[in-house]
């Protein structure tokens, strides 16, 4: 059977962390070509860990008190940036849902250095947890109306540009005499009032029905 080098190697360190009382580490160190400094991200416990067998001088520690209003509230205002209601009734029953957890620690992150690299450990609540995905939840849901919605308006420009095209192409000016793009697009603005690009996009569409017209197409209403 061929040598395992990769258990091999492991079972070795292992070892010889027992054997000088070193503090053994599951993580691996990130680097980056800009310099920055070398960052290991550690469990709860590893990071309690290497700060009882260390000691590292300053340790930062942030503990987030779980705003309810505040993040229901942005959630509210990325709705709005959406499009969609602004306190919908799956919103509120989040609110309802979460509100007891208002005020408590939801999320904690300590930060400290040893021998040049920055150790970092992020603990959540369950709660924390949830809460969140209740809101993604709502939030993407709310996305995909949009998306739906904003394909359903397209649909709607569409068809509405080809009903104007099939009256431009039929109307006895669109191939008088000597025709051009901007002619046909003047007699568009006589007949349609509408911005510039959509009577652009009508004149186009109508000389393509021209052209198949011309070619034995039988054109239809819309």
């Amino acid at each position: 059977m061929a040598v395992n080098e990769a258990a091999n190697l492991g079972s070795a360190i292992k070892d010889a962390a027992f054997a000088t009382e070193y503090v053994l580490v599951e993580a691996t160190v990130q680097t980056r070509d800009d310099g920055s400094v070398p960052m290991v991200i550690l469990s709860s416990d590893d990071a309690v860990r290497v700060i009882s067998a260390h000691a590292p001088r300053i340790i930062y520690l942030v503990e987030q008190v779980f705003d309810l209003a505040g993040e229901i509230e942005t959630a509210r205002d990325e709705l709005d940036d959406i499009g969609v209601e602004r306190s919908p009734d799956h919103l509120k029953a989040v609110h309802r849902r979460f509100a007891s957890f208002d005020g408590q620690i939801g999320a904690t992150i300590a930060s400290f250095m040893i021998d040049g690299v920055l150790h970092t450990a992020v603990a959540t609540s369950a709660w924390h947890d949830e809460f969140g995905e209740a809101v993604e939840t709502i939030l993407e849901g709310a996305r995909e109306r949009a998306r739906v919605g904003q394909v359903s308006k397209h649909s709607e420009e569409a068809k509405a540009i080809e009903r104007k095209a099939l009256v431009l192409v039929r109307h006895p000016s669109f191939n008088h005499g000597r025709v051009s793009f901007d002619k046909r697009m003047a007699l568009a603005e006589t007949l349609f009032q509408d911005n510039p690009h959509i009577l652009s996009e009508v004149t186009r569409r109508a000389e393509n029905l021209f052209w198949l017209e011309q070619s034995g197409v039988k054109l239809e209403e819309v």
